[in-house]
């Protein structure tokens, strides 16, 4: 008995969540020990059987004021139970004195019969009362991870009607829209998922099993934009195996894609460069050639009547020779001449030229020149640089009496340089492809201009970043600050 009620005790305490005190491990042993040589030593009964019934009395006591003391549990359970523990240890300590007593011996058998019969249902009712706690405090916090996750955590059925059950609050800053509006509305999934990745949700969603790898798609944001998403389905099954729907986890990987994307075209240019570096000598060495022989017979008599075609093949030979110094532009193998220079100056003194094309082309050069510091650049690759983006700005812009805005500002740790114009802006599979040699929208492009462009930025350690609408685009170019500036 004794050692049962200290089993007692100590599956309460753990029950409770709590540590057993050391001093009931001495006061058990003591016990032990005293009942032992009481009864080796044949005392009279209730000498053997008190020091037993005060320890289980004391622990019935004890274990019944953990349970009233116990805060994490609510309810009227936790009182019976309580109550009866500690009514039964003060009824076990006077055990030794009545259990004699003929006339009191029926009563406190059917006492204590009561008194076990309440602890055992409280006991039934304080375990379902904890457990329920419990699922209450896991659930608690499993939504608060949910609602305050940066992912997108969502369960969406596909029967008996198609729609969310649940979807965090962190998809209002994915797309725009609320999590209520993806629970009311069943069709707003056409909405958000972008046009050509349809059919790839489609042909996951007929099989959610099978969709082992991440889902990468694109989403289109509440306000148009295009956001990179990488999705992870885990499929519901009913009980005769069939999917009646999915649980996933919707991460933004707008970030990742732009670093992939850079790295590719990072990986084109060194590709072009060593191409360059290993071909433009070869090539403009017969063209010079060419070029020398076309030169005189343009002077010669006998060629009069050929002038026309002469001047037209010199002057494709002057567009090849442009091509080729485009494509030494992307050489790997260029040094920069870097030095601290002020960017507002090279733009002042490229204003002449620029305002020169503009003019021609019927539109206007602003100026919007902000106070910065100088920043380690060379200035023949960022003159061109600068020039490549005011052309590309300028043939942008179809109609006449438009104006493109060359402007500087610093922020933070940052030169920015910007240049917008008033076109309609680039379409979306135009924008992916920004920067990629040879990719061009112009009838008479190379497609090495924004090549040169990305290439000279990632050489100064700069990036470019787009921002593009029906209303115009603008390109800008941040270059970082020195660190003693």
């Amino acid at each position: 008995m004794i050692i049962a009620s200290f089993i007692l005790l100590y599956g309460t305490v753990e029950f409770l969540e709590k540590k057993l005190h050391p001093v009931w491990w001495f006061i058990t042993v003591i016990t032990i020990g005293i009942s032992s040589i009481a009864t080796l030593a044949a005392l009279p009964f209730y000498l053997r059987v008190l020091p037993a019934c005060l320890f289980i009395g004391a622990v019935y006591c004890w274990t019944g004021i953990l349970l009233l003391r116990h805060a994490g549990i609510q309810g009227w359970g936790k009182n019976i139970t309580g109550a009866a523990f500690i009514i039964l240890g003060i009824h076990m300590m006077d055990l030794p004195f009545f259990i004699e007593v003929a006339w009191f011996a029926p009563f406190g058998f059917m006492l204590d019969a009561a008194l076990r019969l309440m602890i055992a249902i409280g006991t039934l009712i304080v375990y379902f009362e904890k457990t329920r706690r419990d699922l209450e405090v896991k659930e608690k916090h499993y939504r608060l991870l949910a609602e305050n996750a940066v992912d997108v955590i969502y369960r969406y059925r596909l029967a008996p009607l198609a729609g969310f059950e649940y979807i965090s609050p962190s998809i209002t800053k994915l797309t725009g829209y609320s999590p209520e509006e993806f629970q009311a509305r069943a069709d707003i999934m056409r909405t958000i998922v972008y046009p050509d990745d349809w059919p790839l949700l489609e042909m996951v969603m007929a099989d959610v099993a099978a969709a082992v790898q991440p889902l990468v798609m694109r989403f289109v944001h509440r306000d148009g934009r295009a956001i990179w998403v990488e999705q992870t389905l885990a499929p519901l099954l009913s009980e005769d195996g069939s999917c009646v729907g999915f649980e996933g986890i919707v991460r933004d990987v707008s970030a990742r894609k732009a670093l992939e994307q850079d790295v590719a075209r990072l990986e084109s240019l060194n590709a072009v460069g060593q191409m360059a570096a290993s071909m433009a000598h070869e090539v403009r060495n017969p063209m010079t050639t060419i070029s020398g022989y076309l030169q005189i017979f343009s002077r010669k008599k006998e060629f009069v009547n050929y002038q026309g075609q002469l001047n037209q093949l010199l002057a494709e030979l002057d567009r090849i020779n442009q091509i080729i110094k485009e494509y030494l532009a992307l050489s790997q193998n260029k040094m920069a001449d870097m030095r601290l220079v002020q960017l507002n100056t090279i733009i002042e003194s490229l204003y002449p030229l620029v305002t020169a094309d503009a003019v021609a082309a019927c539109k206007e050069i602003v100026l919007d020149l902000g106070d910065i510091p100088a920043v380690y650049i060379d200035a023949k690759e960022i003159r061109q640089l600068i020039l490549n983006l005011v052309r590309n700005g300028l043939e942008a812009m179809d109609d006449t009496g438009y104006s493109l805005t060359l402007r500087t500002y610093a922020d933070n740790d940052a030169v920015v340089f910007t240049v917008r114009d008033q076109g309609k802006g680039i379409p979306q599979n135009v924008l992916a492809n920004l920067g990629r040699p040879f990719f061009t929208t112009k009838q008479n492009g190379t497609g090495l201009g924004l090549a040169t462009c990305y290439r000279i930025a990632n050489r100064h350690q700069a990036k470019i970043e787009v921002d593009t609408s029906s209303r115009g685009t603008t390109f800008i170019v941040r270059f970082k600050i020195p660190k003693e500036i």
